[in-house]
């Protein structure tokens, strides 16, 4: 869906000198044979890199959206490469030195999106594919950290106030947060005064739900869908190739990322669902009584920040709208 959604930042044109002054050092020598600006993504620009005599291509990201983001998704390829499949950063530049913008070279991973998969733009077995992103997403979820929240200056999480040393009241900032979202006139003037009074009544009967979740540390994708997911077949089966864009990625609860995995639920075949869901227990992930309820409550979080943007941007808010009122509408049977 997000193909119909507008960018957030144009795309950034960059003539032959400028790509040869920021890929020289990963080139190391090598002449540059071809660059194709990518439309993947709506926060940043990137470039497919192939060079004279090199049979790897490479990526050349550009941090528009989030200049810091980049120093985060360094260090955590640096904790996470031996476990997690990852596209392997060869160069970087944090403070964007060279061109303006912070940005990163890593090599291209071949693959097919799993959004391509569900959608039926291409094969492969569902519930392979399924399992391996469960498995990898506990894995994700098994780095863990002093404490909840959100980095900044690469790894580094505020200390926690005095008051959030003590079990920490789940239902109180996520409601917050949500007033935040929808009033006054914020995500409340796309949905309108009936389906936002719906909506607010939702979260605050069932915000208490999300105490299941409390003293969360672990590592959050934030980003963890199809679009951010490539498989391939090896040795005769279907595993995830790589976790691409961490640059939304903060201490908590992995049910955040299942919320996102999950957001589209009409759309994704029984067999991916349920192998998903094994792969992720048996690898250590943990599924309360109420998980799918806490996956809607988390992904509403996602959903009403869409929804303060001041434009349509395309189909997004729209396509937002139509996951509330499907939230609404099927509550019961979670």
């Amino acid at each position: 869906m997000r193909e119909t959604w507008e960018r957030r930042h144009p795309l950034l044109q960059l003539d032959q000198a400028t790509l040869k002054q920021l890929l020289q050092p990963a080139l190391a020598g090598h002449s540059i044979a071809s660059a194709e600006l990518l439309h993947a993504g709506r926060n940043n620009t990137l470039y497919k890199i192939t060079a004279e005599d090199r049979e790897e291509a490479l990526v050349l990201r550009l941090f528009q959206d989030d200049p810091a983001a980049c120093k985060k998704e360094v260090e955590l390829f640096n904790l996470l490469h031996a476990r997690v499949p990852l596209a392997e950063i060869l160069q970087a530049d944090h403070e964007g030195h060279t061109y303006g913008y912070p940005y990163t070279i890593a090599r291209w991973v071949e693959g097919i999106l799993i959004e391509d998969i569900l959608a039926g733009r291409a094969q492969a077995d569902l519930a392979e594919v399924g399992y391996s992103v469960g498995a990898t997403l506990a894995t994700i979820g098994s780095y863990t950290f002093a404490h909840p929240g959100f980095f900044h200056d690469g790894l580094h999480l505020d200390e926690p106030e005095e008051e959030t040393l003590e079990e920490v009241d789940e239902a109180k900032g996520y409601l917050a947060y949500l007033s935040s979202c929808l009033f006054p006139g914020k995500a409340e003037r796309w949905l309108g005064a009936e389906l936002t009074a719906r909506l607010w009544t939702l979260v605050t009967e069932n915000a208490h739900l999300l105490q299941a979740t409390a003293g969360s540390r672990s590592l959050v994708h934030a980003d963890y869908g199809g679009s951010n997911l490539l498989v391939r077949q090896e040795r005769g089966h279907f595993c995830l190739a790589a976790v691409l864009d961490w640059e939304f990625a903060f201490v908590g609860s992995s049910l955040f990322d299942l919320g996102n995995l999950f957001r589209h639920e009409w759309l994704l075949p029984n067999e991916f669902e349920a192998a998903c869901l094994q792969g992720f227990v048996q690898h250590g992930g943990v599924l309360p009584p109420t998980w799918k309820k806490i996956t809607k409550l988390f992904d509403l979080i996602n959903i009403c920040t869409f929804l303060q943007a001041p434009e349509s941007r395309g189909s997004l808010v729209g396509d937002m709208i139509t996951l509330v009122r499907w939230t609404l509408e099927h509550w019961e049977t979670y």
